[in-house]
């Protein structure tokens, strides 16, 4: 009898082993905190300028170049010109995306500009603020993997039994708490890639643009340097100034 229950206990201990245990999933307000002390530390928490060229894709022509202007606060915009005069401008400021070409309002602006604020965000607490913003329930939080990286997804993913449901949600790697992917609700998807030194700024080298259309884009950053806010910069009138 002692053998059986011996065998029985040793049998339900190796059973025990080997079911999977649990991934720990840090709170989101650890998540949120690391991921601005990566930002620190890359020397991106300042009102950036980024030289930009965009390409659409598969193409190796860039279609325009231009600049994107970042704050840390959740602003940001775009202006592209093509090499034929054409002047897109974009604007994003409290979640909400405005665009205009030649200075005439766009009713369905393609999806050019990137939050690249949330690469910017001083502290856990400014994250979590423009993640709302932007739709995300920044206080779910998941795991996944985009490609190479293990992810904590803050927003959560939908079931995998469920249908497709775009969800708002920012994917940060597990190890460098650096943001890999960032998907807006409307299906909308920014891949970021390998990050790169622009003098003492640490930013992506490329955001892949796509949606589940089939729209597909990329924003290349050919350069970066931190510059001093001027009055105006994101307000509703820089999209029709001259």
């Amino acid at each position: 009898m002692r053998t059986l229950l011996s065998i029985s206990a040793a049998l339900l201990w190796a059973l025990l082993c080997a079911l999977p245990a649990r991934a720990y999933i840090p709170s989101p307000e650890r998540i949120t905190a690391a991921a601005a002390e990566a930002n620190r530390s890359a020397g991106r928490t300042r009102l950036l300028e980024l030289k930009v060229a965009l390409y659409l894709g598969d193409s190796e022509q860039a279609v325009a170049t231009g600049e994107l202007l970042s704050d840390p606060g959740g602003l940001a915009r775009l202006e592209i010109r093509s090499p034929e005069g054409i002047v897109e401008r974009h604007l994003l400021r409290a979640g909400e995306l405005l665009a205009s070409r030649d200075a005439v309002p766009l009713d369905a602006p393609r999806p050019f500009l990137p939050p690249v604020f949330l690469l910017q965000a001083k502290t856990g607490g400014v994250l979590m603020t423009s993640l709302r913003a932007l739709g995300v329930s920044a206080h779910e939080v998941a795991l996944g993997y985009e490609g190479e990286h293990d992810c904590y997804v803050l927003g959560g993913r939908a079931p995998a039994s469920a249908l497709p449901s775009p969800r708002s949600s920012l994917w940060v790697d597990q190890e460098s708490l650096e943001p890999v992917r960032f998907d807006r609700r409307d299906g909308v998807r920014f891949l970021l890639g390998s990050f790169v030194a622009f003098d003492s700024i640490r930013l992506p080298s490329w955001i892949e643009i796509g949606d589940t259309r089939g729209f597909r884009a990329r924003l290349e950053i050919l350069g970066a340097q931190p510059v001093s806010p001027a009055p105006g910069s994101f307000r509703r009138e820089w999209l029709s100034a001259p």
